[in-house]
């Protein structure tokens, strides 16, 4: 049996159940394409309690979150979050995080669930010579994430907050129901929405509750994984590892060189100008549904492999997350060695979807 979140007696009674990252967690609870489909035109709720919520404090937080980092966190305004990456010495991405400015001296960090432990121990490792203090509160909170174009409508009834007054990578503290809770717009499906992070978890079947009564549709891992495969998003332990760097994944933007000093540094500056493989996308034009480990051709000679694939019901059809040689170009053909048989696929960008019907950017 694995762990539990605060919610698992809801998800074991109305949803399918499977381990991941230690955790019993909710596969699906009627169908992953009816899940993507209610969170890409309506909403659908996440119950993400089981990633990792650690708060760094003190006078050397910032300056430490920053040579942990590939990103600039001290210069985060109060509420305002960042995606960074957590690099090891070579470059290699050991996780990928959101960071939440909480106060002057007060950052939330949030990290995959199968890193938990491992960057728990890192962190804390590092950190003997700063004036911080790191509080993990993964397991003394819950975290649920709202996503999709109606989210703010939804979200709007139980919260005392104005949501239309966050923007975009930035946050609150406020009340959803009884529960205070720090409310950030960010989200993993490509989608606009709301996380909720809250240490009142005896609230949080509540609000699960009050957010599916008032139109949002629970959601399981499945939907999760297609809908962030659709948005060109990557995932720790497919995308990402230890042995690939941003420059590779595509992740370049979450990484400033000019930052004094961060762990990992200086071999990106060797590495930036040396790249042979990129993360791309491809879009099947066939039949077939790639998946991850399968191997990409280009004129009959194999050129990459596929990281994460799935169907699409966004756009009907199979598509893949894959590492290929940075001649490739968007619009070139590939195959996919597909149980024994070459299916044709297009390089794409991403994301996937038409951006002016899908995803935060869509015109209203």
């Amino acid at each position: 049996m694995g762990k539990r979140t605060v919610l698992h007696k809801v998800h074991s009674e109305e949803g399918h159940m499977v381990e991941f990252a230690g955790f019993d967690m909710p596969l699906f609870y009627k169908s992953i394409s009816e899940e993507v489909m209610s969170v890409r035109e309506r909403a659908g709720v996440f119950d993400v309690s089981h990633m990792g919520r650690v708060i760094f404090s003190g006078k050397g937080a910032g300056s430490f979150l920053d040579l942990i980092t590939s990103n600039e966190i001290s210069k985060l305004e109060i509420n305002q979050a960042r995606y960074a990456l957590i690099l090891n010495e070579n470059g290699g991405i050991k996780d990928d995080i959101i960071v939440v400015r909480r106060g002057e001296d007060s950052f939330l960090v949030v990290w995959n669930a199968a890193n938990r432990g491992k960057n728990l121990a890192w962190v804390e490792e590092n950190s003997k010579s700063f004036d911080v203090e790191i509080k993990d509160i993964s397991d003394k909170s819950f975290m649920l994430a709202l996503q999709g174009p109606q989210a703010e409508r939804i979200l709007q009834q139980i919260c005392d907050r104005k949501l239309d007054a966050v923007k975009r990578f930035r946050g609150t503290e406020g009340y959803v129901k009884a529960a205070k809770c720090l409310i950030t717009r960010t989200g993993y499906t490509g989608e606009d929405g709301f996380e909720l992070i809250s240490e009142d978890t005896e609230m949080a079947e509540d609000i699960w509750r009050n957010l599916i009564s008032l139109g949002a549709s629970p959601a399981g891992l499945g939907a999760r994984d297609v809908l962030r495969i659709e948005a060109g998003l990557p995932l720790y332990g497919h995308e990402i590892n230890e042995d690939i760097n941003p420059f590779e994944a595509g992740l370049e933007f979450a990484v400033k060189l000019q930052k004094e000093d961060f762990i990992g540094k200086a071999a990106l500056e060797r590495l930036k100008d040396n790249i042979s493989r990129k993360r791309m996308g491809i879009k099947m034009t066939g039949k077939g549904i790639p998946r991850e480990g399968y191997k990409v051709y280009s004129d009959g000679k194999e050129v990459g492999f596929v990281t994460s694939g799935t169907y699409s019901p966004t756009i009907n059809c199979g598509i893949a997350m894959a590492y290929l040689p940075v001649s490739v170009r968007v619009g070139d053909k590939v195959t996919i060695r597909i149980r024994g048989r070459d299916e044709e696929g297009v390089v794409s960008e991403f994301p996937f979807y038409d951006v002016e019907r899908y995803g935060w950017r869509r015109k209203k």
